[in-house]
């Protein structure tokens, strides 16, 4: 049996170490491709436009009295706060619009080889051979990052030998990560089961002391009479509580795990229902408990398949529940309600108890694994029990005081 736990318990953690991998992965993706998709919406939200050398020379006209430049391409250089010049073959400046004035009115050859590559003094340019002519467009200092890039073939070709290097070691920090949520998940759920089996320890001393206490009264006593009797049923009964303790122990660790193999059958609810509530009702004095069993016009033969001995478990969680934090009445009330809806069975379990405090119910709402605490691990069983038969529970307070736990699984045809 410990070799088939071990067995899956490995496969559970190489599954959720496979899943976090998986999911860190497409994290990432995701995340890279969002960043890729956001700066692309913000760079064509930029409304960058330029004017190149080919626009300007075709509204650039030679006339008698020398280069006239279409009015509206005027225009459009003092929106864009741009500038042009047009050098002849001697690299003469023989037209220019907005030309800064730091700007010389000649230009080498080297200049010109300089500023085709580079910059012009600190201006970003393009250049456009026009005949035997240069057109030199410009915009203003520190408009655009411009620079020629060029790698030896030799460079390219380590590229090329490494890039699946480069990814190796990308999916290795994944498989990192991956490995450090796993096993920080596997910590958590081993403190949580340590913490959880202290806190039941912690609940068997109560029910031990007193099974100690009156055990002392009954060896010391030289007859039985009616109260020494009464003791004894009190032994019996806290030995029962010991009892289910170290079960719900068990029952819940099973549970969280997945371990408990359910042993489905068609049942009765309404028969569980009764059989647990005459228990309590014969184990109790009659101003201590009252159960008021409601159940509706043709539920009576409903069934549900269900593992008899949970769904037994899960009503005597639920009736310990009430007889411990009752406080609020001397008599406990425990209304139980079944009904059908909508072919699914539908149970009502409630109290005239103090109710569920805003924590408790976070607590019993809450997804997250973990340590349930040890005032309310007995209700943890039941909602444990509900999910595991692929229910669905809710936990509440009654608005006329108390609280109610309201519990919905398929309900089975009779045959």
């Amino acid at each position: 049996m410990s070799q088939k736990y071990n067995y899956k318990k490995a496969v559970r953690l190489f599954l959720y170490g496979v899943a976090i991998l998986v999911m860190i992965i497409l994290l990432v993706g995701a995340l890279n491709i969002v960043f890729l998709l956001v700066a692309a919406f913000a760079y064509r939200n930029m409304d960058i436009s330029y004017i190149y050398g080919g626009t300007v020379m075709e509204a650039l006209t030679l006339t008698e009295n020398g280069y006239e430049l279409a009015e509206e391409m005027k225009q459009e250089f003092v929106k864009q706060d741009q500038w042009a010049m047009l050098l002849d073959e001697s690299g003469q400046v023989v037209w220019s619009i907005r030309k800064p004035e730091e700007l010389q009115d000649s230009y080498t050859q080297a200049d010109i080889a300089r500023m085709t590559r580079y910059y012009l003094k600190g201006y970003p340019v393009q250049l456009r051979v026009w005949e035997d002519r240069i057109m030199v467009v410009g915009l203003q200092k520190d408009a655009v990052w411009k620079y020629n890039l060029e790698f030896p073939i030799s460079w390219m070709d380590f590229i090329k030998r490494i890039w699946w290097s480069y990814f190796l070691v990308n999916f290795a920090w994944i498989v990192v990560l991956a490995f450090f949520f796993t096993r920080r998940y596997t910590r958590k759920r081993e403190k949580a089961r340590i913490e959880w089996i202290a806190g039941v320890s912690h609940d068997i001393r109560t029910p031990l002391s007193v099974v100690m206490g009156y055990a002392d009264t009954l060896e010391h006593g030289e007859e039985l009479p009616a109260e020494a009797r009464q003791q004894a049923s009190m032994i019996r009964h806290q030995s029962l509580v010991m009892k289910e303790l170290i079960a719900d122990l068990n029952l819940t660790s099973q549970l969280e795990y997945s371990m408990q193999t359910l042993r489905r059958e068609k049942i009765r609810p309404v028969e569980i229902i009764r059989t647990i509530a005459a228990e309590f009702l014969n184990d109790s004095l009659p101003e201590q408990l009252e159960i008021d069993i409601w159940i509706a016009q043709g539920a009576e033969s409903m069934c549900v398949k269900a593992d008899r001995q949970l769904f037994m478990r899960m009503f005597r969680n639920l009736i310990n529940n009430s007889l411990k934090h009752g406080g609020q009445n001397d008599t406990v009330r425990i209304q139980i309600s079944m009904w059908e809806e909508t072919r699914k069975c539908r149970i009502r379990y409630a109290d005239n108890g103090v109710g569920y405090s805003e924590e408790i119910l976070h607590r019993l709402c809450s997804r997250k694994k973990g340590t349930p605490g040890n005032d309310i691990h007995g209700l943890q069983i039941v909602k444990k029990i509900i999910l595991a038969h692929g229910g669905k529970i809710r936990f509440g307070n009654c608005e006329e005081g108390g609280s109610y736990c309201l519990m919905e699984i398929r309900r089975e045809r009779m045959n």
